[in-house]
C-alpha cells in the first residue's frame, strides 16, 4: 500500500514539474513547496481480525531469526493418475528435452522489400492509385 502511495506521490510531482516547465515561467521564487497536495495513506478495512490468522508476537517488519530454517521451496507432490504413463508415450520422451531451435526464426525486417510474384494490376481496378488519401 506505501509503494503504491509513493508512486502516486512521484507521478504527481512529476506532473506538477512538467507543469511548472511548460509554463515557462520556473524559478525559485514560484515554486512553494506548502503548495504541493500531498496524497494521505487511506487505510484499509479487510473486515476481519487478523491477529485471529497470526502467531503471537507477530511482526512483519522483522526479518527471519534463521534464514536456513525457511523453506523457499516446496516440494512438489507425485500425482497417480491411476496409470502407467509411459505406455502413452513416445520411445525416449523425454518432457524437459528441447527440440526448438530459437536461431531458426525467420524474422521479417519492415524496411525489406516485398516482391509478389505476380503482376498485381491485373487484380486491380482501372486508374488504382495506392497514394491516393495518404
Amino acid at each position: 500500500m506505501n509503494i503504491d502511495i509513493l508512486k502516486i506521490s512521484t507521478l504527481s510531482l512529476l506532473v506538477a514539474g512538467q507543469m511548472a516547465f511548460a509554463s515557462g515561467n520556473l524559478n525559485d521564487k514560484n515554486l512553494i513547496l506548502e503548495d504541493i497536495i500531498y496524497l494521505e495513506e487511506e487505510t484499509a478495512s479487510l473486515d476481519f481480525d487478523t491477529d485471529t490468522y497470526l502467531p503471537e508476537d507477530f511482526n512483519p517488519y522483522a526479518g527471519p531469526t534463521n534464514v536456513l530454517h525457511v523453506s523457499y521451496i516446496e516440494k512438489a507432490e507425485e500425482i497417480d493418475l491411476g496409470f502407467d504413463t509411459r505406455e502413452y508415450l513416445p520411445e525416449g520422451f523425454n518432457p524437459y528435452q528441447c527440440d526448438f531451435d530459437i536461431n531458426s526464426i525467420e524474422y521479417i525486417d519492415e524496411n525489406d522489400l516485398f516482391e509478389v510474384d505476380f503482376d498485381t494490376r491485373e487484380y486491380l481496378p482501372a486508374n488504382f492509385n495506392a497514394s491516393i488519401g495518404r
